[in-house]
């Protein structure tokens, strides 16, 4: 989406809203899914309230002084009935626009703000999963020696073992989010100290440790099998068969195509995708250091609350272990 296009179909205060979004270092996903659902509610409004224009981009300040919580409530039960949006996303429209007369509040705009009359919208937080040590196990195996591969991967298999290899650790031994795997540059990694340059989520600049088994990996790697397949000076560290940057959906049809092997020996990964590689780390940590702050650290969570939940999945692991002892 384009922000800069797309921002302009707003009211005037809106876009001044987004643009204080970008100064606070939210990131431009952040900013264009801002846009994106005021656009919608803004719609709505022109559509369902007679005082208002025709266009969202004529709304004045003024006319949002008629607008009181029972006309957001109305928004958000059209977008659940016309939309089938479930709480998760009616959720995410509420926080929107929460934010936005927050935003017009503090800047003297309105003179009140009818949305602290809103309930919150409860949403059912799953257990996000992760991988047992033994499924680790079983994974890099697989990885390292291509058991289970059928025969048309493993031509596939002998030009990217190394990358896959290192990919995979990568991702289980640093936790890093899968837009900041494919967006690592040479220029990023510092394999004798141990850890990545990047930037992370609101534009924080921040270093991330890996352990001497990732370091061997992404060496390996890169001193036996990227040069094969380098191309026009390409700086991303992890690169396609084509030379080019690898992309996202390479990366998930990577993992996706190993959680299928790890399926075939017997284990559960039923809806295991990249982040649960995340989580698998976020897990692993928890359980070495029993501190949720180093791991809220790690992951580059800003609120502590997102973070907590994998306590829950280190107690359900825990529980499963328990299970596992006989006493006859």
């Amino acid at each position: 989406m384009d922000i800069k296009t797309t921002k302009h179909l707003l009211p005037q205060f809106a876009q001044d809203f987004i643009n204080h979004l970008a100064v606070t270092n939210k990131s431009k996903s952040t900013q264009a899914a801002y846009v994106y659902e005021l656009g919608m509610f803004f719609n709505y409004l022109c559509r369902t309230m007679p005082n208002f224009p025709a266009s969202p981009s004529q709304i004045q300040v003024s006319v949002m002084e008629t607008v009181d919580h029972r006309h957001i409530e109305s928004y958000l039960s059209w977008a659940n009935s016309e939309r089938n949006n479930g709480p998760r996303a009616l959720a995410r429209k509420q926080a929107v626009i929460k934010s936005l007369y927050r935003y017009m509040l503090r800047e003297d705009m309105i003179h009140k703000d009818v949305t602290i009359k809103l309930d919150p919208i409860y949403v059912n937080q799953n257990l996000p999963k992760a991988l047992e040590p033994n499924q680790i196990a079983d994974l890099t195996d697989a990885l390292e020696t291509g058991t289970g591969l059928s025969d048309g991967q493993l031509k596939y298999y002998a030009y990217t073992e190394k990358r896959d290899y290192a990919i995979v650790l990568t991702l289980i031994g640093t936790g890093l989010r899968l837009s900041e795997l494919c967006g690592l540059d040479l220029s990023h990694i510092f394999i004798t100290k141990g850890y990545f340059k990047l930037t992370r989520k609101g534009n924080k600049e921040t270093v991330v440790y890996f352990n001497q088994e990732v370091a061997t990996a992404i060496n390996d790697y890169l001193s036996g099998e990227r040069p094969r397949y380098a191309r026009n000076n390409v700086d991303a560290l992890f690169l396609s068969i084509q030379g080019n940057r690898i992309s996202k959906r390479a990366v998930q049809n990577l993992i996706a195509k190993y959680m299928t092997i790890l399926k075939s020996f017997g284990h559960n990964t039923e809806g295991y995708s990249v982040h649960k590689l995340r989580s698998t780390f976020a897990t692993l940590l928890l359980r070495e250091t029993d501190n949720l702050a180093i791991v809220q650290d790690a992951l580059g969570h800003a609120d502590p609350r997102t973070t907590r939940i994998y306590a829950k999945v280190l107690d359900e692991q825990l529980k499963r272990a328990a299970d596992l002892i006989k006493f006859k």
